[in-house]
């Protein structure tokens, strides 16, 4: 049987990368998801909504926003599942826009563990500690909410909802040992696509640009990529790099079914030939 899946898997992924590479701007825009075969479904990603694909800390300096104790304060996550997108909020301002992919079952909140899905809600980064995949911004999942919700259904009972209580008051990661799951992370890409991507720049390592490592996917060059998680969001590897460099614990992250996409501004270049141009001046 696990071969069996293993050889699914892999399957699988050659016809994402294979559509990857062949994807065309049209069919990236028109949706932010598509139906795959086997009952899998694929997160496509419109060019010009995502990034701007610049390191986090330049547009932070170009915006003249501090960091404080080297972590990025003030800041939230907005993770917009309809549109598999995470974008990062500094007060009333869209500083970049991430590529996402979320757990198998994406349509529906987290109810239980196994059931596949990513939470909805709002919840806080409750810590940063290392995982199995490539780093780990860990979200208080259950929050409160769900776990009100979940002792008025009788899918927990109080010890398991008081549990979750005491760890959310401390500041804690909640428990993942009830009915409720947990466990549920912003974390790196799939394994499989970094093994395929490292082997890749095995062959070629002048083709991995900086700051790009060894096994990075490049994130502007993905159209599309499918949802494979059991419910944790799922970035490319660079960019949940950048992310769990600069956010603190205790970062605001709101999880919506479904919401807009809010389009990367434009560089301060760009904007300054638009108002050279408008003034009726050259370059």
């Amino acid at each position: 049987m696990r071969s069996v899946r293993r050889a699914l898997g892999l399957a699988l992924l050659a016809a994402s990368l294979a559509a990857t590479a062949g994807a065309s701007v049209t069919a990236a825009r028109a949706g932010a998801s598509r139906e795959g075969p086997f009952g899998w479904t694929y997160a496509t990603y419109a060019p010009g909504l995502y990034g701007p694909d610049v390191p986090l800390d330049t547009l932070l300096q170009r915006a003249g926003i501090p960091l404080v104790n080297g972590r990025l304060a003030g800041a939230r996550l907005l993770v917009i599942k309809s549109e598999r997108r995470v974008e990062l909020w500094v007060g009333d301002r869209m500083i970049k826009a991430y590529r996402a992919q979320l757990g198998q079952r994406p349509v529906g909140p987290k109810t239980r563990r196994g059931d596949k899905r990513t939470p909805e809600g709002t919840y806080v980064l409750c810590d940063l500690r290392s995982s199995k995949y490539h780093r780990g911004l860990w979200i208080n999942y259950p929050n409160l909410d769900d776990a009100e919700a979940a002792l008025r259904a009788g899918r927990i009972g109080r010890r398991e909802h008081d549990a979750i209580a005491a760890a959310l008051a401390r500041g804690e990661c909640p428990p993942s040992s009830t009915a409720l799951g947990g466990l549920i992370l912003i974390h790196g890409q799939q394994p499989a696509l970094t093994a395929a991507q490292l082997e890749k720049h095995r062959r070629r390592p002048q083709r991995v640009p900086a700051p790009f490592e060894p096994g990075d996917a490049e994130p502007a060059a993905m159209r599309e990529y499918l949802d494979w998680t059991n419910g944790c969001v799922s970035l490319f590897n660079p960019d949940v790099r950048e992310l769990h460099a600069l956010l603190p614990v205790g970062t605001p992250v709101t999880i919506l079914a479904r919401g807009t996409a809010t389009p990367p501004a434009a560089s301060p270049r760009r904007e300054a030939r638009r108002a050279t141009a408008a003034a009726g001046g050259g370059s």
